[in-house]
């Protein structure tokens, strides 16, 4: 999903990646908070009759509350129509796309039709609330520092929670706990690392950088093939290497940070780079 965001924030509209962007960090720490308040666990465990598809176990760590492919993909499709320039016909693609999404988690065993609903209201509440926020960006190009401070404040607040709550201790028939408490406090690091890695290079890149989206198609095209070059190159290479060399608090932190610091501040300085090499070489010209 980040990545599908990044090819807006580069290459078609900026101003409408930056909103999603931040709206899928505040998402991320809303749908960990949810998850470690609740508590809920996954359809199968204690029912029989429940048989999830085995691929999707796979990624169905945790508790089920709120599901968490929904939450992201209702910031993407439903952010993109509030905030986004799009056709009636690709407002209605974007709706099916997630109504479509939300039935596979449930039509897969791994969430109940309740985690789908509540991780599209809370990602909902959480795209109206940056909408006006990002209004009042528009008017006051500073806010954007409170709105990342505040971010990161709740990051913070986040990681003290996931440490020091009670979470139940329940056994399987094997006598293996259902959900790991002390992963769940380690897996937290994952969604701060990925908070604090959007909102902190977003300040920067807003300051120092001041990319455009706007350019020739062969040229957004170009961007994206080697962004994605890039991107596999983390995927493959330094984030087995980070998790293999650092602790697992530590490890969870970087590599979530790494991804979107590449997206917002890595990706835009090259674009920056040649968007003034261009503009250099037309002044020569003229």
């Amino acid at each position: 999903m980040l990545f599908l965001i990044a090819m807006i924030y580069w290459s078609y509209d900026k101003k409408l990646g930056e909103y999603l962007l931040v709206s899928l960090s505040f998402s991320r720490l809303a749908n960990s908070f949810a998850k470690l308040t609740a508590c809920v666990y996954r359809p199968w465990v204690g029912n029989s009759n429940v048989h999830p598809y085995e691929q999707a176990v796979e990624t169905a760590t945790g508790y089920s509350f709120p599901s968490g492919h929904v939450t992201s993909s209702t910031i993407l499709f439903i952010g993109s129509i509030i905030r986004g320039n799009i056709t009636k016909g690709l407002q209605f693609l974007f709706i099916f796309c997630l109504v479509l999404m939300a039935f596979t988690r449930c039509y897969f065993g791994v969430h109940y039709l309740t985690d789908v609903i509540g991780a599209f209201i809370i990602s909902l509440i959480i795209l109206v609330i940056m909408n006006k926020l990002f209004d009042k960006l528009e008017d006051n190009p500073n806010f954007d520092l409170i709105i990342a401070g505040a971010g990161i404040l709740l990051s913070i607040l986040l990681l003290v929670y996931a440490t020091f709550k009670s979470y139940p201790m329940d056994y399987d028939t094997a006598g293996k706990l259902i959900v790991d408490p002390a992963k769940m406090a380690i897996d937290t690091y994952k969604d701060v690392g990925f908070t604090v890695g959007i909102l902190v290079p977003w300040i920067i890149e807003r300051i120092f950088i001041k990319f455009t989206s706007d350019g020739p198609l062969d040229c957004k095209f170009l961007r994206i093939a080697g962004a994605y070059i890039g991107y596999m190159v983390l995927m493959y290479a330094l984030y087995p290497l980070i998790k293999a060399s650092l602790d697992p608090q530590m490890a969870n932190f970087l590599n979530f940070f790494m991804f979107p610091c590449y997206v917002i501040l890595i990706v835009p300085a090259v674009i920056k780079f040649f968007q003034n090499r261009k503009k250099d070489v037309y002044e020569d010209i003229s």
